[in-house]
């Protein structure tokens, strides 16, 4: 037998193992993915059912709430409708651009506050009040502030990411294992890599699930804003089919809303896996420790 297989392993190599899930539960992993996806499509045909009993049935009034097959019939409809189009992409635009400018001026902020604590004492008590404060009742007030074009609505979208991915980006900062950045300091390592090999692969660990959870309520906060206001948007088409009880047309705005959120919020875990592969990685195979 080969003498480095005798060899006893170092206590990380031991943590390291571990942690590694046993062949037998990744194959039982592996074999509930079918049924798991199954599962998922008769959930959905049975709220589709439900939904359909509740208009069939009169369980409210039908003058408020339109069937499937009429929502179906609106999407086949209006799949080629350019004004449709032309709100989505107004909408999807002002959400991104909230979501990008919130998230980047949260992820910072934290960081500034972890990194100086004595300014987050000083200004913490402004930074509660604003995040306790429910920012969709300011939306009537951007839209006086900023019109009725689309920085209204980024700003309100903005606003609510911010909150969303600073206050768990301050406390991820804080909790950054004090052990590495020693070592990264005895390895002579400036600030610059403690900043970029220590602090933000530990913070963005944390709160990239932060992140997509603000991509989803940027989308929600630019649709809210335009309900109260807009040129063009998916929350106007909403708010003014539901005036006129055009229910089909308000069913299927809602059924875009939500789309777009799965599809970002998607899109955003892909990326999100790719960043992070050197989690998934860094448990696999053989693993030096120094």
């Amino acid at each position: 037998m080969n003498s480095s297989e005798n060899r006893e392993k170092t206590p990380g190599q031991k943590i390291i193992d571990d942690y590694r899930p046993p062949s037998s539960r990744q194959k039982a992993i592996k074999s509930l993915r079918i049924p798991i996806q199954i599962g998922k499509v008769i959930v959905i045909v049975l709220a589709i059912l439900v939904w359909h009993f509740i208009y069939k049935w009169n369980v409210i009034n039908k003058a408020f709430i339109a069937s499937p097959k009429q929502t179906l019939d609106w999407f086949g409809a209006n799949w080629d409708n350019g004004e449709v189009w032309r709100d989505l992409k107004v909408t999807l635009r002002e959400a991104l651009l909230g979501w990008i400018i919130g998230s980047t001026g949260g992820l910072l902020t934290g960081l500034l506050m972890a990194r100086f604590k004595l300014l987050w004492d000083v200004t913490s008590p402004v930074f509660t009040f604003l995040n306790a404060a429910p920012r969709t009742a300011f939306a009537p007030i951007l839209i006086l502030i900023f019109g009725l074009a689309e920085t209204s609505k980024v700003v309100l979208a903005a606003s609510i990411v911010f909150f969303i991915v600073m206050v768990p980006t301050r406390a991820a900062a804080g909790m950054v294992d004090p052990d590495l950045e020693t070592v990264m300091t005895t390895m002579g390592g400036r600030e610059r890599d403690r900043f970029f090999k220590v602090i933000l692969p530990s913070v963005l660990t944390s709160v990239f699930g932060a992140i997509r959870l603000g991509s989803v309520w940027a989308l929600l906060g630019a649709t809210f804003a335009e309900l109260f206001g807009a040129k063009y948007g998916l929350g106007l088409r909403y708010i003014a089919a539901t005036n006129v009880l055009n229910m089909p047309e308000a069913f299927g705005v809602i059924f875009i809303i939500a789309l777009l959120a799965i599809t970002i919020n998607g899109v955003i875990g892909l990326l999100e896996r790719r960043l992070m592969r050197w989690q998934a990685t860094s448990t696999k195979g053989s693993v030096m420790v120094v």
